[in-house]
């Protein structure tokens, strides 16, 4: 059999539950960067050639890996939607779809990018002295997701599970291309463990994946019921936080009130760290505006540090 040349890092059977026709075959889609309006079959979105290949001849985990964890995830999704709850979920489901949202925290293409730009960041913090790649950014990008899996599940089984449901069709919920949202309760700091420099696991106290237009699976800590239920409401805007291109959605007057809602937390963030750039642009709110990924810049000590960090793992 030969290898899909196409990889889906959001699996077709999840989309599906956002397609706007009666076949589940197509889907609404915005561009964050442009905001332009489209369409298209499922099959040809949220893809990327060759994204779960080692090398142009090298093994590939599209099949191997994620195809398991995809049928059966997508199947625990499909009886919670049918049913309208957890409660039919046999033990094996929920460890089913405890991998599945581990597997979709990690394989997203905006993961790859991130661990791109820190060895860009550390490369020129240090003149090229150090690196934190250890075959190529791809090989260590697949090696975190194959790693990383089990490391997230056996967090995940060790939080609450939910699912919020809201009929409501003006409080539908979307999904972007890094669909998985994390949340911190407060000002905590996270837990960080020993996986990867650039690609940490981090324990984060709200977990929540979109599984359709009307239901949100959430993983947490211990919570008030009415904090949980703000941080649901919230999807749609961390949806476009997180998002690093593309964001989808049963209804196209959902992506376009969600961009312009972006807008305005972007206006609002660049206000709380330097309202002059506002000014000095004639940025007004609600104006189209982003926020680029931040560069990483190093004191002299952190540089000490950091070397000493660095010369360590290198060993």
């Amino acid at each position: 059999m030969s290898t899909p040349k196409k990889h889906h890092f959001i699996p077709k059977g999840l989309l599906r539950n956002f397609a706007f026709d009666k076949n589940r075959k197509k889907i609404n889609f915005i561009d964050k960067h442009s905001g332009e309006l489209l369409s298209s079959s499922i099959g040809k979105v949220a893809r990327q050639h060759f994204l779960y290949r080692y090398s142009e001849k090298g093994p590939c985990i599209e099949k191997s890996f994620f195809g398991d964890i995809d049928n059966l995830g997508v199947t625990a999704i499909d009886k919670i939607i049918d049913k309208s709850s957890l409660a039919f979920l046999s033990p094996q489901d929920k460890k089913n779809l405890m991998r599945f949202v581990a597997a979709q925290m990690l394989r997203v293409p905006a993961t790859l990018k991130q661990l791109e730009g820190f060895e860009e960041d550390i490369r020129f913090a240090f003149d090229g002295e150090y690196s934190i790649i250890k075959d190529s950014p791809h090989s260590d990008f697949l090696d975190s997701i194959v790693k990383g899996v089990d490391v997230y599940e056996s967090l995940l089984s060790k939080k609450s599970m939910t699912v919020f449901y809201f009929r409501d069709p003006d409080k539908n919920f979307i999904i972007g291309d890094v669909p998985v949202t994390q949340r911190q309760y407060g000002l905590k700091s996270t837990s960080q463990l020993s996986h990867s420099p650039a690609i940490p696991i981090v324990d984060w106290d709200f977990i929540a994946l979109p599984i359709s237009p009307n239901f949100l699976l959430v993983y947490y800590n211990d919570a008030p019921q009415d904090e949980l239920k703000l941080l649901a409401l919230e999807n749609n805007n961390w949806q476009f936080i997180q998002s690093e291109d593309f964001l989808y959605s049963r209804n196209q007057s959902h992506l376009s009130a969600g961009l312009k809602d972006h807008y305005k937390t972007c206006y609002r963030y660049v206000q709380s760290v330097n309202p002059a750039y506002l000014k000095q642009n004639s940025i007004k709110f609600g104006d189209r505006i982003e926020v680029a990924r931040p560069i990483l810049a190093f004191s002299e000590n952190a540089k000490q540090q950091m070397r000493s960090l660095l010369s360590q793992a290198s060993k």
